[in-house]
Protein backbone atom coordinates (compact mmCIF):
# COMPACT_ATOMS: atom_id res chain seq x y z
CA UNK A 1 0.00 0.00 0.00
CA UNK A 2 1.15 3.54 -0.75
CA UNK A 3 0.12 6.54 1.34
CA UNK A 4 0.97 10.11 0.40
CA UNK A 5 0.87 12.95 2.92
CA UNK A 6 1.37 16.17 0.95
CA UNK A 7 1.66 18.88 3.60
CA UNK A 8 2.95 22.42 3.87
CA UNK A 9 6.58 23.17 4.76
CA UNK A 10 7.42 23.35 8.47
CA UNK A 11 4.17 21.72 9.58
CA UNK A 12 5.79 18.86 11.52
CA UNK A 13 6.20 16.09 8.95
CA UNK A 14 9.61 14.96 10.24
CA UNK A 15 8.39 15.20 13.85
CA UNK A 16 5.49 12.91 12.93
CA UNK A 17 7.86 10.41 11.29
CA UNK A 18 10.06 10.42 14.41
CA UNK A 19 7.02 9.86 16.65
CA UNK A 20 5.80 6.95 14.52
CA UNK A 21 9.27 5.39 14.38
CA UNK A 22 9.55 5.54 18.16
CA UNK A 23 6.27 3.63 18.44
CA UNK A 24 7.21 0.84 15.99
CA UNK A 25 10.66 -0.80 15.89
CA UNK A 26 9.92 -2.51 12.55
CA UNK A 27 9.77 0.77 10.61
CA UNK A 28 12.55 2.23 8.44
CA UNK A 29 12.79 5.73 7.01
CA UNK A 30 14.27 6.93 3.73
CA UNK A 31 15.70 10.45 3.47
CA UNK A 32 17.29 12.14 0.44
CA UNK A 33 20.66 12.99 2.04
CA UNK A 34 22.86 12.32 5.06
CA UNK A 35 22.57 15.89 6.36
CA UNK A 36 18.86 15.37 7.02
CA UNK A 37 19.65 12.07 8.72
CA UNK A 38 22.28 13.55 11.02
CA UNK A 39 20.57 16.84 11.89
CA UNK A 40 16.86 16.00 11.96
CA UNK A 41 16.70 12.56 13.57
CA UNK A 42 17.68 11.46 17.08
CA UNK A 43 20.79 9.28 17.40
CA UNK A 44 18.78 6.28 18.62
CA UNK A 45 16.78 6.21 15.36
CA UNK A 46 19.64 6.83 12.92
CA UNK A 47 20.39 3.12 12.51
CA UNK A 48 16.94 2.80 10.91
CA UNK A 49 17.34 5.82 8.63
CA UNK A 50 18.47 5.09 5.07
CA UNK A 51 19.90 7.62 2.67
CA UNK A 52 18.61 6.86 -0.79
CA UNK A 53 20.56 8.18 -3.71
CA UNK A 54 21.00 5.12 -5.93
CA UNK A 55 17.69 3.29 -6.34
CA UNK A 56 19.15 -0.08 -7.34
CA UNK A 57 21.58 -0.10 -4.40
CA UNK A 58 18.79 0.94 -2.03
CA UNK A 59 16.47 -1.84 -3.22
CA UNK A 60 19.27 -4.41 -2.81
CA UNK A 61 19.93 -3.12 0.71
CA UNK A 62 16.23 -3.21 1.62
CA UNK A 63 15.97 -6.84 0.49
CA UNK A 64 18.38 -7.83 3.26
CA UNK A 65 16.42 -6.05 6.00
CA UNK A 66 13.33 -7.06 7.97
CA UNK A 67 10.73 -4.30 8.23
CA UNK A 68 7.00 -3.74 7.80
CA UNK A 69 6.82 -0.09 6.72
CA UNK A 70 9.02 2.42 5.00
CA UNK A 71 8.51 6.12 5.62
CA UNK A 72 9.83 8.49 2.96
CA UNK A 73 10.59 11.86 4.56
CA UNK A 74 10.48 14.41 1.76
CA UNK A 75 9.08 14.35 -1.74
CA UNK A 76 12.37 15.37 -3.32
CA UNK A 77 12.51 12.03 -5.12
CA UNK A 78 11.16 11.81 -8.65
CA UNK A 79 7.77 10.22 -9.21
CA UNK A 80 9.50 7.49 -11.23
CA UNK A 81 11.84 6.74 -8.30
CA UNK A 82 8.90 6.49 -5.86
CA UNK A 83 6.88 4.35 -8.27
CA UNK A 84 9.74 1.88 -8.75
CA UNK A 85 10.40 1.76 -5.01
CA UNK A 86 6.71 1.19 -4.30
CA UNK A 87 6.53 -1.54 -6.94
CA UNK A 88 9.54 -3.39 -5.53
CA UNK A 89 8.39 -3.15 -1.93
CA UNK A 90 4.71 -3.71 -2.67
CA UNK A 91 5.47 -7.15 -4.04
CA UNK A 92 6.53 -8.06 -0.48
CA UNK A 93 3.55 -6.36 1.19
CA UNK A 94 5.68 -3.54 2.60
CA UNK A 95 3.70 -0.37 3.27
CA UNK A 96 5.27 2.83 1.87
CA UNK A 97 4.21 6.09 3.51
CA UNK A 98 5.47 9.35 1.99
CA UNK A 99 5.56 12.63 3.93
CA UNK A 100 6.48 15.70 1.93
CA UNK A 101 5.64 18.93 0.19
CA UNK A 102 5.02 18.82 -3.53
CA UNK A 103 6.75 21.77 -5.15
Amino acid sequence: MLELHNQYRACGKTSKVIELMEQDESVLCLVPNSTIKRHNFPKELQKRILVGVNLEHLIDELRTMRFTKLFVDELSYSKFYLAKLFYELGRNNIQVIVFGTEQ
